[in-house]
């Protein structure tokens, strides 16, 4: 308190001088005490850069919510940005995602290379994880897992079942490395949530990981890598192929969920760096392609190198006259010449493996790419195969082929619907099979042009086509193609003289004595095997068949070396190098 003594001001006491001074002074040493302790942090934290870069991810997040806490109470406490603990945590982080994504490649290489391509169970964790990645939910994940340090291969949980992984109510048939990969792509868009400095980097290696995987998949399997690898299968066969597509189909459907989370982690002046994911979608796509046209390639490396030689050994004419005709209406159950029988045979064997592995829509496609080839190939062949015995005949070479055959058209009415009839047969057979999309064969109306015979009237009833054919009288059809049209008692429904099923054996795709490329029938289409001795070159492996070995109910090839050896479960590509 100031007094007035004679009307004079007294000077301020040295407490008040003392008070003033410590009130200006107390901002100054706050923000000395906040600078040494943010610096102090920040070494601890640059001390520890190396042990920090490989803790677990949610070791790593308590690390950096914790520091990143204290920081913001130390900029409101002292009104200054703590830039050195900021840029230090940055950098502690940065160093621990480098070092995660890493073991990460390393651990996806490792996988893939061990990989034997079976089916995979999907644990109830799992599945949890992927329909939140699904729902838009996938940041919220607080699996200790989920940063891809310890992944343990699941086990079935019951004998001979397996659970699927399912997106937006689709199923998927998948293996190990594909879960794999899932995880660690789920564990990328969990680090740009939580550390969203870091969100670009975490597209990038996202990207990586999504083309390792397609690449070295392709190589692998396509390439028939697995054969060399650390898996060391016997072959590659159609049940890898279709985990291979299902895998690709699964990756391809979580997609475009990575890209939406990434988005919500990235300023919009990132947003263009999702485009790769785009560009990764196409490169997915283009793999299932070639996965898809595999198919296509073993049931023509078995029609075209185990089958056709046996064209040179049909006799139609021979076929008409010492085979019975078919009852009424059955024509489907013809009995077959070896060549369209085998075709028939194997086919339903691939049937048999892929309609349990691929969805009803796969399945389709994939035998609407087998109908279309048969359906070129078989008149093609027969007409190459005659074709080129006429033209050794006329060299002199007393009438057979240089590769033995002696096939020539059938001159008889009878040996010429005896040949349609039969492929028709075939081409009823395949369109029978469950799940398939029927095809609109042309091969007979090929073999009719080739032959020069008038097809039957369709949707007519064989006393009707009687009537026709008096009415017309005089403009009838000729001699010939009477014959076709005009039922008689001992021909097929549709005018062609059946057979009966003394072609038992011949259900065989090729006996490996004769036909050392084609097919086992006793234990199905799965021996067919790609052999590739370059695993770059990915996508000229066509199949080659044989069938000197046979495989067990598992695949797995028993004997020695042979191009394809079939099995109930394996539709395989054989390790044998062409």
């Amino acid at each position: 308190e100031k007094k007035n003594l004679g009307g004079k001001k007294l000077e301020p006491s040295s407490l008040d001088r003392t008070s003033s001074a410590t009130s200006s002074s107390a901002p100054t040493a706050l923000q000395a005490a906040a600078d040494l302790s943010h610096k102090s942090i920040s070494e601890l934290l640059r001390l520890r850069k190396e042990v920090h870069s490989l803790v677990t991810f949610e070791e790593m997040r308590r690390l950096w919510d914790t520091c990143l806490s204290f920081t913001l109470q130390l900029e409101k406490a002292s009104g200054q940005k703590a830039y050195g603990l900021r840029s230090t945590l940055l950098a502690q982080a940065k160093a621990f995602v480098e070092r995660r994504h890493e073991g990460n490649m390393a651990g996806l290489v490792a996988a893939l290379d061990g990989e034997r391509w079976t089916q995979c169970d999907v644990s109830a964790e799992r599945q949890a994880a992927l329909t939140r990645l699904c729902s838009g939910r996938a940041v919220l994940s607080t699996s200790t897992r989920s940063g891809g340090d310890d992944f343990e291969k699941p086990a079935p949980t019951e004998k001979g079942k397996m659970s699927d992984a399912e997106v937006e109510g689709k199923r998927y048939r998948v293996v190990w490395s594909c879960l794999l990969l899932v995880e660690m792509v789920m564990g990328n868009v969990a680090c740009a949530a939580h550390f969203q400095t870091l969100a670009t980097n975490a597209v990038g290696k996202v990207s990586e990981l999504l083309r390792l995987f397609n690449q070295r998949s392709t190589q692998l399997v396509l390439g028939a890598g697995a054969i060399h690898s650390a898996a060391r299968l016997k072959s590659i066969n159609a049940k890898h192929l279709a985990l291979v597509t299902q895998c690709l189909d699964l990756v391809v459907a979580i997609l475009p969920h990575v890209r939406a989370a990434l988005m919500a982690q990235l300023p919009s002046k990132n947003h263009a760096l999702l485009v790769d994911l785009d560009k990764i979608k196409r490169e997915y796509a283009e793999h299932n392609e070639r996965v898809l046209a595999k198919f296509v390639s073993i049931i023509g490396g078995i029609v075209e190198h185990g089958l056709a030689p046996r064209i040179g050994k049909t006799d139609f004419d021979s076929r008409a006259r010492s085979m019975p005709p078919p009852p009424e209406g059955s024509e489907v159950n013809v009995a077959c010449c070896p060549f369209l029988e085998g075709i028939s045979t194997n086919t339903k064997k691939m049937h048999q493996v892929l309609g349990s592995l691929l969805p009803p829509e796969d399945l389709q496609d994939v035998f609407s790419r087998i109908f279309a080839y048969v359906d070129s190939k078989v008149p093609a062949l027969f007409i190459a195969a005659a074709a080129e015995t006429k033209t050794a005949a006329s060299g002199g070479s007393g009438g057979l082929a240089p590769s033995g055959s002696s096939f020539s058209m059938p001159r008889s009415e009878v040996g010429k619907r005896r040949m349609v009839m039969e492929v028709r047969a075939m081409c009823k057979a395949l369109n029978h099979l469950k799940g398939v999309r029927p095809w609109d064969f042309t091969a007979t109306r090929i073999l009719e042009s080739e032959l020069d015979i008038q097809r039957p009237l369709v949707g007519k009833t064989e006393v009707e086509k009687d009537a026709k054919a008096e009415e017309d009288s005089g403009d009838a059809v000729g001699e010939e193609g009477a014959g076709y049209s005009l039922a008689r008692s001992d021909d097929s429904p549709h005018g062609g003289a059946a057979e009966s099923n003394e072609v038992g054996d011949e259900g065989e795709a090729v006996s490996p004595e004769e036909e050392p490329t084609s097919l086992d029938s006793t234990k199905g289409i799965e021996g067919a095997t790609l052999t590739s001795p370059d695993a770059q070159d990915q996508g000229t492996n066509d199949a080659n068949f044989g069938s000197e070995k046979e495989t067990d109910t598992a695949g797995e090839s028993v004997d020695p070396p042979a191009t394809i050896s079939p099995d109930a479960s394996d539709v395989g590509m054989n390790g044998s190098t062409t």
